[in-house]
């Protein structure tokens, strides 16, 4: 495993706590237990992400700010409010229409209930900002924290090993990572990668997701530069069967699918009751099939050098 030292850490998040970056020493097999520290890749995209999502443990209480205007509100929900005028009707301008306002716009998804106040009260917290009543069910179901009674619990600085590991495991960030895979852990992270307005359904005022990819640049030299090596010379059959289970199943589905089809040619020589596609249906699905096979089986190879790549 990857050993996680002060001093690596502090010159990744150099505006951190100083409770945080003991409790990442001091607790490094919580992340070991979800794999998060087996590999230098791994690591660099947990860095990368933790430091855009609460400015490397920085961010003010490690939560989501409600202090929204009327204009930055129409800024980050273009969608649903077409001017800082469409907010003030909307909401009003009274202290507190800010919490009614994150009622409504978060209130019916991510496992909040309607006509609650579960959207101003599961706002973004921790180093990952989990969002959502049913993102805090999770958090607290794998770390044992009461975060769905306290949710103020998951900002809590000594507790974000365990804040930040359940998180990466919930979301099945390994495989993304073990495959390469940023944007995909990006998009598995926050719900999307492209607008703003999309990106920021977790936490209101982060960069583009550039910002993440230099974020992987910067840090990726001082992960490489840890103690420490993955727990095996090479990924596990396991490892690399993780991080390509949907170009098996594609090569897999058109297997069958040509198997159907080449079926179906000879059930023509078979019984009466069957009535078989006509030759050119059948020809063409299974050279249809025999393509997609080919072309998942180039992707499944890429895949797999993809995961031998960043086992590091």
């Amino acid at each position: 495993m990857i050993e996680l030292t002060r001093e690596t850490l502090r010159a990744v998040f150099p505006r951190a706590p100083e409770a945080v970056i003991e409790a990442f020493v001091t607790k490094q097999g919580v992340l070991t237990k979800v794999g998060v520290n087996a590999t230098r890749t791994r690591l660099s995209y947990f860095f990368a992400n933790l430091e855009h999502e609460c400015g490397g443990f920085a961010l003010k209480g490690l939560e989501e700010s409600l202090a929204y205007t009327p204009e930055r509100m129409a800024q980050v929900w273009p969608n649903r409010f077409a001017s800082a005028a469409a907010v003030r009707a909307r909401f009003g301008t009274a202290p507190g229409w800010q919490l009614q306002a994150f009622d409504e716009i978060y209130g019916n998804r991510m496992g909040n209930r309607p006509g609650s106040h579960d959207g101003s009260t599961y706002i973004g917290r921790g180093g990952p900002q989990w969002t959502g009543r049913d993102g805090y069910k999770a958090c607290q179901a794998r770390t044992g924290v009461p975060a769905v009674d306290q949710p103020k619990a998951v900002s809590q600085l000594d507790l974000q090993p365990e804040i930040c590991a359940a998180f990466w495991d919930w979301k099945g960030l390994n495989a993304k990572a073990d495959a390469g895979d940023f944007k995909g852990c990006v998009k598995l992270w926050n719900g999307g990668s492209n607008g703003l307005a999309d990106r920021l359904h977790l936490m209101a005022g982060n960069d583009p997701i550039i910002a993440r990819m230099a974020s992987v640049d910067r840090i990726l030299p001082v992960a490489k530069a840890m103690p420490g090596a993955p727990p095996s010379a090479k990924p596990p059959k396991a490892i690399v069967n993780a991080a390509t289970t949907k170009e098996r199943r594609l090569r897999n589905a058109a297997a069958a699918t040509g198997a159907a089809g080449a079926g179906n040619e000879g059930a023509k020589q078979g019984s009466s009751v069957h009535v078989p596609l006509p030759h050119a249906a059948s020809i063409a699905v299974i050279g249809l099939a025999l393509g997609v096979a080919l072309v998942a089986t180039i992707l499944l190879a890429r895949k797999r050098a993809a995961v031998v790549a960043n086992w590091f």
